[in-house]
């Protein structure tokens, strides 16, 4: 991976300015044909354009899976910054070749594997600017062989690795309103709403909501792995913080 935007990631840091990454951009960083096909429904140019990224930021890509976006975030932290994708053991087994492919041969030098349970992730006080937290949130109420994780755990741990003002993306499945998570078992989907009243319960505050991945002709009522709207379903994006 080369950092060709060095120059423009100082400025960004003289001026204050959060970064972007425009789209011309994501075709020109080396990505996969796979990665570049996501693109066209996970809009990451759009989402990461809500949170105030920084070079030399550290950032950790919660069950980040194959590190989509953990090589986006790595082009906006830039070579000061640093990236932990995470993933727990059970997570791997979905991940396959697709998570060393990317990290092959050190393309990726501020981007460390992160592998850790979800109990004891080992993260330092204050240490992180941001947590990327996207398709997941759903799972803390999925039950399945090999899978246990406790939401309370983890939100606590973020919580306190986070610097005062850092920030949480939250990108999940939408579910129908009112039904708060209890279609996470079998549609992996989870409420909005009720996502909002965890974390705010939890002491994170709502800095942004974006309908950047919404999708009006998903009736939230399919398995998200249905054929009919794998890849397009409907998607909240909310940007938290901690105080």
């Amino acid at each position: 991976m080369k950092f060709s935007r060095c120059k423009l990631m100082m400025l960004g840091l003289l001026a204050g300015l959060s970064l972007q990454l425009t789209a011309a951009e994501l075709v020109l960083s080396g990505r996969s044909a796979a990665d570049l096909k996501r693109d066209l429904t996970s809009k990451p140019a759009e989402t990461l354009a809500l949170l105030p990224v920084q070079p030399g930021q550290q950032v950790l890509d919660l069950f980040g899976g194959n590190g989509y976006y953990s090589e986006l975030i790595a082009q906006l932290v830039g070579p000061s910054g640093k990236v932990l994708l995470h993933n727990n053991q059970a997570y791997l087994k979905f991940v396959g070749d697709a998570l060393p492919q990317r990290l092959k041969d050190g393309r990726l030098p501020n981007v460390v594997r992160y592998d850790r349970e979800s109990d004891a992730l080992g993260l330092t006080p204050d240490s992180l600017d941001g947590v990327l937290f996207v398709m997941g949130y759903h799972d803390f109420y999925h039950k399945s062989e090999g899978w246990a994780v406790s939401r309370d755990q983890v939100l606590n741990q973020i919580k306190t690795a986070l610097k005062p003002g850092g920030y949480l993306l939250i990108v999940d499945h939408q579910a129908k309103a009112g039904s708060g998570h209890s279609a996470a078992q079998e549609l992996h989907r989870i409420d909005k709403q009720d996502v909002i009243a965890e974390l705010t319960a939890a002491g994170f505050v709502l800095k942004q909501q974006s309908d950047v991945l919404h999708n009006s002709a998903d009736d939230h009522s399919l398995m998200v792995f249905d054929p009919a709207i794998r890849g397009k379903t409907d998607r909240f994006t909310l940007v938290f913080s901690k105080p």
